[in-house]
């Protein structure tokens, strides 16, 4: 106790304050309340928005945050829009031509719920991309159960042979980074446009290109009608024109002249290098939101087989 009322004063004594985190805090039970309540210490001691100061995430994958630009996640949107919110899943229905209500108002199952869902034979097709579950999902023996229950897995990676392998149905061979173009964002919300350098093996393709393919096929030619990765970018930068993420301005043309670039950047404008100066937020009022949790405890208490935690 007295360690912790050491560091609250560290904090409050402190003009600036930076705090780092990556999966030890992310992955662990209420990693999500952990690091809403890391962030507000951070608003309610003024440290965001100046030099030195915020909260840091150094996720575990790179790109991880390009992944959450895009809408790579079961409940959210392109240009960090929320599948809960009307207004913004009309934007996205509007640009993409969709009649009203065709996105589902509910968020998709993530990724244990997959497992339980296979659990339950609730999840009829299983398609898995860049990842190795058998190995990298918790609670190993239920998830290669679950695996192996799957009515049809579609397994599409550049490596093979890995364990998922065996579970899957169809296996799809996809390109490695440096066989395809694209662009990454680091945490610092910089941009950076990575060429690639050699041609794919065999058959291996861009993951973009085996999804539009699947797409065209399932008879949706005119929304999946790319011709190479610059119009799938194309695309994807005006659902964030007048977003947080504004990268309307963060074309492959002005990557390639002027190199990584950070968003926000609108088209015609400049990058932002700070965030929150004029400490205005992204809600109606301008105000900031403090997230209130309340902790549910230790997820597995020690007991006399397991005395630590």
């Amino acid at each position: 106790m007295e360690q912790l009322e050491q560091a609250a004063n560290y904090w409050a004594e402190s003009e600036r304050v930076l705090s780092l985190w990556s999966m030890g805090l992310n992955q662990s039970s209420e990693g999500t309340a952990k690091v809403q309540t890391l962030i507000n210490l951070h608003l309610m001691t003024g440290n965001i928005g100046k030099p030195g100061a915020g909260p840091f995430s150094l996720t575990g994958q790179p790109n991880a945050m390009g992944g959450r630009e895009a809408g790579g996640l079961a409940h959210i949107l392109p240009g960090y829009r929320l599948i809960k919110n009307p207004q913004h899943c009309a934007e996205v229905e509007a640009f993409w031509g969709l009649p009203a209500g065709q996105i589902a108002p509910v968020p998709g199952r993530d990724v244990w719920q997959m497992i339980q869902g296979l659990e339950a034979g609730q999840v009829g097709l299983f398609w898995i991309a860049a990842t190795n579950p058998a190995v990298s999902l918790p609670d190993l023996v239920r998830t290669k159960a679950a695996l192996a229950r799957s009515p049809f897995t579609v397994y599409q990676d550049a490596y093979y042979p890995t364990e998922t392998a065996a579970y899957a149905h169809v296996l799809l061979p996809a390109a490695q980074w440096s066989e395809k173009t694209g662009t990454m964002t680091n945490s610092e919300r910089v941009v950076t446009f990575c060429p690639a350098f050699r041609q794919p093996p065999g058959e291996a393709r861009a993951d973009w290109e085996i999804f539009a393919e699947v797409g065209r096929r399932l008879g949706f030619e005119s929304a999946f009608n790319f011709a190479n990765s610059e119009q799938v970018r194309a695309e994807f930068i005006e659902l964030t024109r007048g977003r947080v993420c504004d990268q309307s301005g963060i074309t492959y043309a002005r990557l390639r002249q002027d190199g990584p670039l950070q968003w926000p950047c609108p088209e015609g404008g400049e990058p932002t290098p700070r965030l929150y100066s004029d400490l205005r937020f992204p809600t109606p009022d301008g105000r900031a939101r403090f997230a209130a949790f309340h902790a549910r405890g230790l997820a597995e208490p020690p007991d006399a087989d397991y005395p630590l935690f």
